[in-house]
């Protein structure tokens, strides 16, 4: 095996490996080893860059909380349908 052939066979497998590990951080684990795996260092940037959408941010305390939470847990008020995702809100 060449320098080079080795050098880039190392370099996908720790963009594969680090790309695995942010979609099991952000409870996307099989998302990012498939990105991680097909597309390589374009998937870690997808990944890097998409939004959780699980959970929101609650409209009153900005609590994090999931998405079909009826109420917020730390304010305990009515949050449901209201919660802001990064860019707007969700529906």
């Amino acid at each position: 095996m060449s320098d080079s052939m080795l050098f880039w066979l190392s370099f996908y497998v720790l963009i594969f490996v680090f790309t695995a590990y942010i979609g099991y951080r952000t409870n996307n684990f099989v998302a990012g080893v498939l990105l991680g795996y097909v597309l390589g260092p374009i998937g870690l940037v997808l990944l890097l860059l998409s939004q959780d959408r699980k959970y929101g941010r609650c409209p009153y305390c900005s609590a994090k909380v999931h998405h079909q939470a009826y109420f917020c847990h730390q304010c305990e008020k009515k949050c449901y349908k209201k919660l802001r995702s990064r860019g707007g809100v969700y529906e």
